[in-house]
């Protein structure tokens, strides 16, 4: 099954390049907005970090391994 990939790239090779998708030419603004959403995102998420003290370790959601030779 992988061979039928060999004739399908062979194909794409003579299809001329403004025929595809190019990515990168968004406009700056909507970059900008988009790294600022990206940065908002990222300050949402840890405030749901786990910290010292939360109720995770209580409920023994974290396994620790025995002491000595646990492996053997």
């Amino acid at each position: 099954m992988g061979l039928v990939t060999f004739p399908i790239n062979f194909g794409l090779k003579f299809v001329p390049d403004t025929w595809c998708f190019t990515m990168g030419g968004e406009p700056s603004n909507e970059v900008a907005a988009a790294a600022e959403e990206y940065q908002e995102l990222l300050r949402i998420a840890n405030k749901y970090k786990f910290r010292q003290g939360s109720n995770s370790k209580k409920l023994g959601q974290y396994i620790e391994n025995k002491q000595g030779d646990s492996f053997k």
